[in-house]
C-alpha cells in the first residue's frame, strides 16, 4: 500500500445524449493499486462528491492498516514483537481483527494474516521488491512455529500475543473490506448504479442503464483479458494472481502469495478468480477466499471450494490448464482461450 496521490482527471464516457446516460469515472492510487470508480446516471457534482467521500475513507483505512509504514497496525506489530500489549481505541479495528481470525480458521489457515514477518522475509514489505530468497533454515524455523490469528488475544480494547513472530499483514483482506465500505457509502448517499474496482477486486452496485456491468478477468501471462463476466447487481468478483507482486530468479517466478505450510510462494497456480453473491461482506469474501484456492495444493483446491461454499470459481494452474466450476462456466465469456481441451469443469 502506498500513500494516496492526487485524484486523476474526471473522465466522462458518453452512453447517450442525456445526463442520465453518462458514466462518470474517477481514479486514484491507494492500497498500492489503482482505484477505479464508475457512477452511472448521476450529476457530475454529486458523482464527484460521493467519490471523494469514498477515497477519503480508503485513505483512512490505509492509515490504519498499512503493515509496514507508520500506521495503527504497524504500531501494534511493534508492541507485540517486544512482548507488550497494545490498546486499540477503535471498535471498527477490533471487529476487523476478530473477522480475520474467523476467516483464517474457516480457510484452515491458508489465509493467514498473522505471518507478516514471513512475507517481509521474502522482501514483499517494500515498495521495490527485494529479489532474494531467504535461507531454507530461516524458513524452516519460521514455519516450525508459524504464528496464527489464534495467537492474538483480544480483551476488550487491548490486544497481545505470546508469539513474538506474530505480525499482522492485512494485504489479503483490506481491498475487500474497502469494497464493502464503498458499498455502504454509495447506498447511504442514494447512489443506485456504480462499479468499484480496487486492483481487480470489484463490486457492482445496480446496473449500467439497462444492462449489467461487464468486467474483464486478467490473463495471468498477457496484458489483456482472458474472459469477461456480466457482474450482476450486488455481486463481487476477486482475483488472486502471481503476476502483480513477484520477482523472477533463475527463470522461476516467486510471488507474494506464500503457502503457510511450506513457507515458500505457492507455485501451482497462475491465478484464481471467484464470484461472490450479494451479502454484507461480499467484498471481503471475494478478496479473502481467492487466496486459499490459489495457495492450497492442487489436489485439495476443489475440496476447499466446497467447504467455503464457493460455487463460482476459475483456477488457472501453472501448466495453464483450467479448473472451473459448472456455475462459473455458464456465466463466463472467453476472450483469449488457448485450448478448450485444457478445461476441467466441476
Amino acid at each position: 500500500m502506498i500513500f494516496r496521490n492526487l485524484i486523476f482527471f474526471l473522465i466522462i464516457f458518453l452512453c447517450g445524449c442525456g445526463q442520465k446516460d453518462r458514466v462518470y469515472q474517477y481514479k486514484d492510487y491507494i492500497f498500492g493499486t489503482i482505484i477505479d470508480i464508475k457512477i452511472y446516471g448521476e450529476t457530475e457534482n454529486k458523482s464527484k462528491q460521493i467519490t471523494n467521500l469514498i477515497f477519503d475513507d480508503f485513505q483512512r483505512l490505509h492509515n490504519y492498516l498499512h503493515p509496514w509504514e507508520k500506521s495503527l497496525i504497524s504500531d501494534m506489530n511493534h508492541a507485540i514483537s517486544t512482548g507488550k500489549s497494545f490498546i486499540i481505541d477503535d471498535a471498527e479495528i477490533i471487529r476487523v481483527l476478530k473477522e480475520n481470525t474467523e476467516l483464517s480458521q474457516k480457510t484452515d489457515n491458508f489465509f493467514n494474516p498473522a505471518m507478516g514477518k514471513l512475507i517481509a522475509l521474502w522482501g514483499f514489505h517494500e515498495d521495490n521488491i527485494k529479489q532474494s530468497i531467504p535461507s531454507s533454515s530461516v524458513i524452516k524455523d519460521f514455519v516450525s512455529n508459524m504464528p496464527l490469528m489464534e495467537d492474538l488475544t483480544i480483551t476488550n480494547n487491548t490486544v497481545s500475543s505470546k508469539n513474538k513472530k506474530f505480525q499482522l499483514d492485512l494485504g489479503g483482506y483490506a481491498k475487500g473490506y474497502a469494497l464493502d465500505r464503498a458499498k455502504i457509502i454509495l447506498q447511504n448517499n442514494n447512489i443506485k448504479n456504480a462499479l468499484v474496482n480496487i486492483g481487480g477486486n470489484i463490486i457492482a452496485i445496480g446496473m449500467r442503464g439497462d444492462r449489467n456491468w461487464i468486467v474483464g478477468i486478467q490473463h495471468p501471462r498477457k496484458p489483456s483479458a482472458i474472459a469477461s463476466i456480466n457482474l450482476l447487481p450486488g455481486w463481487s468478483i476477486g482475483t488472486s494472481g502471481d503476476y502483480q507482486r513477484y520477482f523472477m530468479m533463475n527463470e522461476k517466478r516467486y510471488s507474494h502469495l506464500i503457502n503457510p505450510i511450506s513457507g515458500f510462494p505457492s507455485a501451482n497456480s497462475q491465478s484464481t478468480t471467484i464470484l461472490i453473491p450479494p451479502s454484507k461482506n461480499s467484498g471481503v469474501l471475494s478478496d479473502v477466499y481467492s487466496k486459499p484456492l490459489f495457495i492450497a495444493p492442487t489436489e485439495i483446491k476443489i475440496e476447499i471450494a466446497k467447504k467455503l461454499n464457493i460455487k463460482y470459481f476459475m483456477i488457472i494452474q501453472n501448466d495453464e490448464k483450467i479448473l472451473i466450476s459448472n456455475e462459473m462456466n455458464k456465466v463466463i465469456t472467453w476472450i483469449d482461450l488457448k485450448d478448450e481441451k485444457g478445461i476441467t469443469v466441476y
